[in-house]
C-alpha cells in the first residue's frame, strides 16, 4: 500500500469514528466539512477548480451543499473508495494525494487534545521530503528574506532567496524538524512540531 493509500485509510477511519461535527484544524471546518472537501476534490473537477478560480466559487460552493445533504458516513465511505472512474485523480493518487491525505489526517489528529508528531519509516519520510521540495520554497515565497527548511536528514531547501543568499548565510530565518513536520509548517499549521531559528515574524506563508 502506498503512503497516500494508506493515509486514506486511516483518516477514513478516524473521520467515521469522530463523526460529523468534530473540529479540525482547518478553521471554520468540521470533519463534515473536511470530508465533503476530500470528496469534491476528487470526483468533480468542475466544482474542484472553484477551489483556485473565483469565478467558479458559487459552483463549487453549491456541488458542496448537494454532497453534503447526504449521510456523513456514505461521503467518508465514498472517498475512501477511491476517485471514480471518470476522475484524472484516480491514476495520480501518489503523485497528487501524499501531501494531501498527510495534512489532512493531521489537520483531525491534532485538533484532539492528547496528539502526538507521528514517526514515518523510511519510505514514507521520503515521500513527505518528496512533497516538501516540490511546495516548500513555493509556500514560503513571499516572505521578507530567505528562509531555510532544514529537513532532518536530508540537504537544506532555500525559500525566498532574491539576492543569492548562501543556504548557510546569517541574515536568514532557518526552519528544522523532519519533513512532515516541515510540510505541515509551509501549510501554515501552527501545531507543527519545528524549531524556528531567526525572526519567525519574517516568514510570509502563500498558497499555491
Amino acid at each position: 500500500m502506498t503512503f497516500a493509500a494508506s493515509e486514506r485509510a486511516a483518516l477514513g477511519s478516524l473521520l467515521l469514528e469522530l463523526g460529523p461535527d468534530a473540529p479540525t484544524l482547518c478553521e471554520g471546518w468540521t470533519t463534515k466539512d473536511m470530508a465533503i472537501h476530500l470528496l469534491v476534490r476528487e470526483n468533480r473537477p468542475d466544482a474542484a477548480a472553484g477551489m483556485f478560480l473565483p469565478a467558479l466559487h458559487g459552483h463549487l460552493r453549491s456541488v458542496s451543499e448537494q454532497v453534503g445533504s447526504r449521510d456523513y458516513a456514505d461521503i467518508v465511505r465514498q472517498w475512501v473508495s477511491g476517485p471514480s472512474r471518470l476522475s484524472p485523480l484516480r491514476f495520480l493518487d501518489t503523485q497528487l494525494n501524499v501531501g494531501e491525505h498527510f495534512i489532512h489526517h493531521e489537520d483531525v489528529r491534532r485538533a484532539r487534545e492528547g496528539w502526538e508528531p507521528r514517526i514515518f519509516g523510511t519510505d514514507d519520510a521520503q515521500a513527505l521530503l518528496t512533497v516538501l521540495r516540490r511546495f516548500g520554497a513555493r509556500l514560503l515565497r513571499g516572505s521578507e528574506g530567505p528562509v531555510i527548511l532544514d529537513p532532518d536528514g536530508a540537504p537544506s531547501i532555500v525559500a525566498a532567496e532574491r539576492r543569492g543568499v548562501a543556504s548557510y548565510g546569517s541574515d536568514v530565518v532557518r526552519v528544522s524538524g523532519f519533513a512532515g513536520e516541515l510540510l505541515l509548517f509551509c501549510f501554515g499549521r501552527k501545531e507543527a512540531v519545528v524549531k524556528v531559528t531567526g525572526d519567525r515574524d519574517r516568514i510570509r506563508f502563500t498558497s499555491i
